[in-house]
């Protein structure tokens, strides 16, 4: 059964998550453009949010913000939690410190989901949505997920990819794949440039730097985190993000 959503409570959600992956005030034009959406559907749903009290504008800045109502919706749960947390904070300091979009990805069965995603704050970005998915046999942090996981495990999840139908093993052979398993067995950090995937995608000319955190004993899911970004501009800055993302896996191992 196709799944019912109703546009304009989606597209309010989405404005909800664009702000707490931004954190930071924005302008209208800024919405629009990071989120697709027409300038004049979106006046009416920010407005509405206004005069319901869960955004605030600022008349002189033309600044939109959550404001404090907002937050009291779920102040009676339990948020905390591992990756609500510390996670986030770690990764927000990583976007300060390299300037560019990061995603926490998890494996989802087949599949590695974007989980958290954050925007760089200007010039050309390379634009993933949280809850994104890409094949973990054609992704750097699902390589390094795979190199990690018991023996036999990566075959595993290649035949099945096959055999659902959601990858041609043409392109990249069941042999080629494993020697890219065995390869980011001695590697901690992954350079993936998404010309070298022999398919056609979104973002041809993006490239992403990754690497697995630190979890606590008791949580549920092994997590990666990625710095991505138009391909120049990564390859310029690889060595600079290896060693962000090698003091980010530091301070979390230091506070867990």
């Amino acid at each position: 059964m196709q799944q019912y959503k109703v546009k304009s409570a989606v597209r309010t959600i989405e404005i909800l998550e664009f702000f707490s992956e931004r954190r930071t005030p924005a302008r209208m034009s800024e919405i629009a453009e990071a989120l697709g959406y027409p300038v004049s559907s979106l006046t009416a749903l920010l407005r509405t949010l206004v005069s319901l009290g869960y955004l605030k504008f600022d008349q002189q800045t033309h600044h939109y913000y959550p404001a404090p109502r907002l937050s009291r919706l779920t102040a009676w749960m339990d948020v905390g939690g591992y990756e609500d947390s510390l996670v986030l904070d770690a990764i927000h300091k990583l976007r300060d410190r390299v300037e560019e979009p990061i995603v926490v990805a998890a494996q989802d069965a087949l599949q590695i989901e974007y989980v958290t995603s954050l925007h760089r704050y200007e010039g050309t970005n390379s634009r993933i949505r949280t809850g994104a998915r890409r094949l973990m046999i054609q992704n750097g942090i699902g390589w390094l997920m795979l190199s990690r996981g018991p023996a036999g495990e990566a075959q595993r999840i290649y035949n099945r990819t096959i055999q659902e139908g959601l990858f041609d093993p043409a392109l990249l052979p069941e042999a080629e794949f494993l020697a890219l398993i065995e390869d980011h067995k001695h590697k901690d950090i992954s350079v993936l440039h998404a010309k070298d995937l022999r398919v056609t995608t979104a973002h041809w000319n993006a490239s992403m730097i990754s690497t697995l955190i630190p979890v606590p004993d008791n949580h549920h899911r092994t997590l990666g985190v990625g710095v991505h970004g138009p391909t120049p501009r990564m390859i310029e800055k690889t060595k600079m993000i290896e060693a962000q993302l090698q003091n980010l896996v530091e301070e979390l191992r230091a506070q867990i």
